[in-house]
């Protein structure tokens, strides 16, 4: 029997992206879905995998105009994020529960994430954000535990500088085609996009390959007189 997608994706999160990306050499899909060594975590140890929900933005052919009062500089600001943020407005009517926010900016330094919608986007169920392209507010992020991958750091706000694209289309990331549903997977080494018709068949080696680590890893915690960790058990937690 098929694999539910609750099902599916509580198995993947007991994998490291090595064992993963292992699974996908098994199939022949080398290199697949790998996005560049510019996509990094905000910092270390963020973890999570779920189903792409993809956005995509794109160079405004304007920008603003000098202001002379912050109530002139507000007006504006808000009618551009408006159409920037469209995205966030349609995000808000559908279940986000397990889904990955993936942002094609092209690798604008921008920030189209920051600290307030980043966790905005948490409590919708976003349980994690892969954006090719800027997030700011870079320590109160981290301070919130917000599980940012970006190819930029950047004070820089997206206002001003890009507009709606579309969502749920095929995106490129990073160098990676990403399709609305494709498992979107991240660790400390990187992001991996993991087409959704052969998750279940890359879970079924990286399992294997996973297992096979462990037992190996166990004998050498033991002679070297390591106490044993949850990195020994990650299949039954």
């Amino acid at each position: 029997m098929p694999m539910t997608d609750q099902e599916l994706i509580r198995e993947i999160r007991k994998c490291r992206l090595a064992d993963l990306s292992d699974g996908m050499d098994a199939l022949g899909l080398v290199d697949v879905g790998a996005m560049s060594p510019e996509m990094r975590p905000l910092r270390p140890g963020i973890s999570f995998a779920g189903f792409a929900w993809t956005v995509k933005l794109i160079p405004a052919q304007r920008t603003f105009h000098p202001c002379k009062t912050v109530e002139e500089y507000m007006k504006m600001n808000g009618e551009w994020c408006s159409d920037t943020y469209t995205f966030a407005r349609i995000l808000k009517q559908e279940d986000m529960s397990d889904k990955v926010l993936v942002i094609d900016m092209g690798g604008y330094p921008g920030g189209v994430l920051g600290s307030e919608n980043t966790m905005d986007f948490k409590l919708r169920g976003v349980v994690g954000y892969v954006v090719d392209g800027g997030c700011r507010d870079s320590y109160e992020c981290n301070k919130q535990g917000a599980n940012v991958f970006c190819t930029k750091r950047t004070f820089r706000h997206v206002s001003g500088r890009m507009v709606f694209g579309g969502v749920n289309i095929p995106v490129q990331c990073a160098g990676v085609t990403v399709r609305p549903g494709d498992v979107v997977c991240a660790d400390d080494d990187g992001v991996l996009v993991i087409p959704r018709e052969r998750a279940e068949e890359v879970l079924m080696f990286a399992k294997a390959i996973l297992e096979a680590d462990m037992k190996v890893r166990a004998r050498h915690y033991e002679a070297l007189g390591f106490e044993p960790d949850e990195t020994l058990n990650r299949l039954n937690p």
